[in-house]
């Protein structure tokens, strides 16, 4: 699984180098965009270890910043914080990660939709209070800490909406996946993202 999901990546990558290298009509450096996106989505996985089965609402913040290359290339950074409760007493999920961004977009009037993906690393923190409440003083029977890293890949598809030169509306879908050398327990699904996006 590991393996193919590097030469997913590897693939996507070339794929968009490639199309980067044909768009030689427009000059190398066009402009910046940089701003900020809430999100919200859906997860569940299963935390072997503890036999805990993860599901639920994951909401967050971050941002980004492209570079413009041309009329339909861009590039850039991005990183975002996503928290997930747990057990309804103070457990918690939650996953950090950034990286480098690489997207292609076309614009139909005010619509500009895109497509791109995210490549990186991240730390995902897991607090799970298996007995006890988070809203006393009381030493909790049982509680767990865990925290680990990982290699972010993070396909994403997304529409900007062009309120003027100056700032634009976003709305994006993405999809976190993490690859680790140990074993990860990343709770994963999509994540819906909104946002805005100033432009120069």
């Amino acid at each position: 699984m590991k393996i193919n999901r590097l030469i997913l990546t590897l693939l996507t990558l070339s794929t968009m180098t490639t199309v980067m290298a044909r768009d030689t009509e427009n000059p190398l450096f066009s402009g910046y965009e940089g701003g900020m996106m809430l999100h919200m989505g859906y997860l569940n996985g299963n935390i072997t270890p503890l036999a805990h089965q993860a599901q639920g609402i994951t909401k967050g913040i971050g941002g980004a910043i492209r570079l413009k290359m041309g009329n339909h290339w861009r590039v850039g950074t991005e990183g975002y914080t996503s928290t997930m409760g747990q057990l309804d007493n103070g457990s918690y999920i939650k996953t950090f990660w950034a990286g480098l961004l690489t997207s292609y977009t076309h614009t139909w009037g005010r619509f500009a939709p895109y497509l791109g993906v995210t490549v990186g690393g991240g730390t995902t923190t897991d607090f799970l209070m298996l007995e006890g409440s988070g809203k006393d003083w009381t030493p909790e029977p049982e509680a767990y800490y865990h925290k680990a890293a990982f290699f972010a890949f993070d396909p994403f598809i997304g529409c900007d909406y062009i309120v003027s030169d100056k700032l634009r509306l976003t709305l994006k879908v993405d999809y976190l996946n993490g690859i680790s050398r140990k074993e990860l327990y990343l709770p994963t699904g999509p994540r819906a993202y909104v946002g805005f996006m100033f432009c120069h």
